[in-house]
């Protein structure tokens, strides 16, 4: 008797958390500012429609006029300005796709700064603005339909950058920054016990050398894991660290009903003090303060890495209230 298979072929499995995130048409009147930020794991995508945008991103400024296209790497320090009185209109998203390729073509190849007329722009634009009408549509779009939209402006970035890549001579491969990210955010995500504050610990707290800790976990020098990062970003480790708490802690005051007690231990701060004094420093205002007048930005803050996080006790008493 024959065998019933005569030949088979199994490939891996395929799975992807790939998200649209804020996508947004805009119109700004001259002076509007949006605050230096970053966006851990995902990238962002600015076309500019109208107008004239002052927009930067590491240490580098760039301005931005009818037809140019931004992109901005993950975790990569960045922020825009409306330098002119008539203002200027945009659209833009943020995409988080954890492909291990495009990351390393991010740190690599992204110019930031594409001008109208660029192959990547004249690829992306069509793309970019097709997204936008699907969500403009008169009802509300089929998250499949969208998820094709974001698919083909992934494809579009990564071959363009991929071909970039190509034309240069091969270089020595380095370890990606993107893994000591990844580590950083590991520490805010890590679930506490029993009310225990998380491993990444306020500046009045001692808990190790965290940096030593991921060193080690990525077989790297702690020196060496500290010069990749500010290569790849601009920033230390720490900075980084800082500025995502910083954004948790506005995205966990506007999107929660924890206390500020609460929101503190999720940070690392075991003086819920030092907490407001730091938070105080970063914002202007209080937590309390901060959570009662409800920022305009609000909507397109960096969504939470605390999420799934269990809930802390609370002592019941809001001290920044």
């Amino acid at each position: 008797m024959e065998p019933a298979t005569r030949e088979e072929q199994f490939f891996p499995h395929v799975r992807s958390d790939i998200c649209l995130y804020a996508p947004h048409r805009r119109t700004v009147c001259g002076g509007w500012t949006c605050g230096l930020h970053v966006h851990h794991m995902m990238f962002e995508f600015i076309l500019v429609t109208r107008g004239t945008l002052s927009a930067f991103a590491g240490h580098t400024a760039h301005t931005l006029t009818a037809g140019d296209l931004f992109l901005v790497s993950p975790m990569q320090l960045h922020g825009y300005r409306a330098p002119l009185e008539e203002g200027c209109s945009f659209v833009a998203g943020h995409i988080g796709a954890e492909d291990e390729e495009l990351l390393e073509l991010f740190e690599s190849e992204n110019a930031c700064a594409y001008p109208a007329g660029h192959p990547l722009t004249e690829a992306l634009s069509p793309s970019i603005l097709g997204l936008f009408n699907k969500l403009e549509g008169p009802r509300p779009p089929r998250v499949s339909a969208v998820m094709l939209g974001v698919l083909e402006i992934i494809e579009r970035i990564h071959a363009g950058f991929a071909a970039e890549a190509a034309r240069k001579k091969p270089a020595a491969r380095r370890e990606p920054a993107y893994l000591i990210a990844r580590e950083i955010e590991r520490l805010l995500r890590r679930p506490q016990m029993d009310g225990e504050p998380s491993p990444a610990v306020g500046p009045d707290e001692a808990a190790g050398d965290w940096l030593e800790d991921i060193a080690r976990r990525l077989n790297i020098s702690r020196r060496h894991c500290h010069r990749l990062f500010r290569q790849a970003y601009g920033m230390s480790p720490r900075q980084y660290l800082m500025i995502l708490k910083q954004q948790e802690a506005m995205q966990m005051l506007d999107s929660s009903t924890d206390t500020v007690e609460q929101i503190a231990y999720r940070l690392g701060y075991v003086n819920v003090q030092s907490f407001i004094r730091q938070f105080t420093t970063w914002v202007g205002c209080t937590p309390g303060a901060f959570r009662r007048n409800r920022p305009d930005s609000a909507e397109y803050f960096p969504p939470s890495l605390s999420a799934s996080l269990p809930a802390v006790p609370s002592t019941g008493r809001d001290p920044s209230a």
